[in-house]
């Protein structure tokens, strides 16, 4: 855990909880008190303050790492990008629980001298299209696309509850659940006045039998759990989603603690990262897509992941 300029002279108890908010406090203090916390393999107290540059190890002895899906599929691949189909439950980066059973680390096994640089991010539950960079031009060329909002995204959700309407665009802004008082919110986000600003347009595709509906949403803005912050806040929690949705104090309750990622044996959650569009960076794809046209401009690019099952075939009727 790297310690960044702005946490200078910060104890060590509040860095760790701003690093990882998903991390209660609590835990923090009891790894401290146990040596489990170390600065260049020495023991730290709580109150210690830490320096920019510095690396703060988590030592867990016997540990083992919560078991996920590690089914990835390569969409796409080239000399700038690669392109994968993400399962469910599968963190992207580590953090917390999860160091070797993540994708990024799974994929390090697959390309082991290059440095994958990715270009947007989906939650452990969300299954789906994900973009990495494989050289640094490319990522230069690729994520100032996603940081300008050009970049084509939809996604499909199955949500609690038949839908009233067609179409229902959300602006409800979004911040940092710890921003507005909250203790040990496991890195929860919530709609809020002074939060960012958030908007996400809902479509509903079909209402179910059992009393759900199948919506296609599109992310104007892309803050973290965007959607499912706001699927839940306006009524239609997605299918799945304990953390957001009104059976959240119930799990919590059952489990004895709250938690984002989903158990490898849960149900899952039925949000899925279908569909992504935008411009090739300019490397041309030994796959046989071209990266430039007739007049020299790059060619947009859409990426496609298959319906899961919760899905039921709805786009083959």
């Amino acid at each position: 855990m790297r310690v960044r300029q702005l946490y200078a002279g910060w104890s060590l108890i509040d860095f760790l909880g701003e690093f990882h908010p998903p991390t209660s406090r609590q835990n923090w203090l009891d790894w401290i008190a146990r040596g489990e916390i170390t600065l260049d393999g020495q023991v730290v107290d709580a109150e210690h303050r830490v320096s920019p540059g510095e690396r703060y190890l988590h030592v867990m002895p016997g540990y083992v790492e919560p078991s996920v899906n590690a089914v990835v599929g390569i969409l796409f691949e080239d000399d700038a990008l690669l392109v994968v189909d993400k399962p469910a439950p599968l963190p992207v980066h580590p953090s917390g629980r999860f160091n070797r059973n993540t994708l990024s680390k799974l994929l390090a096994q697959i390309y082991p001298d290059e440095t994958l640089r990715i270009a947007h991010r989906l939650d452990a539950n969300t299954t789906g299209v994900v973009v990495f960079c494989r050289t640094a031009a490319a990522a230069a060329g690729v994520q100032p696309q996603f940081e300008n909002r050009q970049v084509a995204k939809l996604y499909l959700a199955r949500v609690q509850g038949h839908v009233p309407w067609h179409e229902y665009r959300c602006d409800l802004e979004i911040g940092d659940a710890k921003q507005f008082g909250k203790q040990d919110t496991a890195g929860a986000r919530l709609t809020h006045a002074s939060g960012q600003v958030a908007e996400t347009l809902f479509r509903c595709r079909h209402r179910f039998e059992d009393g759900t509906s199948l919506l296609e949403v599109v992310p104007i803005t892309g803050r973290t759990n965007q959607i499912r912050v706001h699927a839940a806040a306006i009524g239609f929690p997605i299918v799945g989603d304990a953390f957001y949705a009104k059976t959240c104090a119930e799990t919590t309750q059952q489990t004895g603690r709250l938690t984002q990622t989903l158990g490898i044996d849960q149900p899952p959650m039925c949000l899925h990262a279908w569909r992504i569009g935008f411009d090739h960076p300019g490397t041309p794809s030994p796959m046989g897509v071209g990266t430039q046209s007739g007049n020299g401009k790059p060619v947009p690019l859409t990426f496609e992941s298959p319906p899961p099952a919760w899905v039921e075939n709805i786009y083959e009727r």
